[in-house]
């Protein structure tokens, strides 16, 4: 699937510095699959909310595969 939007789970979450930019370690577990995996998304400041916790319920945002936007819900 070229684009997606999915619920999920935060399930860890680490900050992490980038040549001075703020990432995140976002690991999450889709709450619609059967036997959920926890999935990983290294992503920028500005992709998530601010605020973002472990056991938030989020939106991800992929396309082509690649993790573009959370969303809390």
């Amino acid at each position: 699937m070229f684009y997606s939007k999915k619920e999920a789970v935060i399930e860890h979450l680490r900050e992490v510095s980038l040549q001075g930019l703020p990432f995140y370690d976002v690991y999450y577990r889709y709450t619609e699959e059967l036997d959920p995996k926890t999935q990983l998304a290294r992503v920028q400041g500005e992709m998530v909310y601010s605020g973002i916790r472990v056991g938030d319920r989020v939106l991800v945002e992929k396309i082509a595969q690649t993790v573009m936007r959370i969303e809390k819900l």
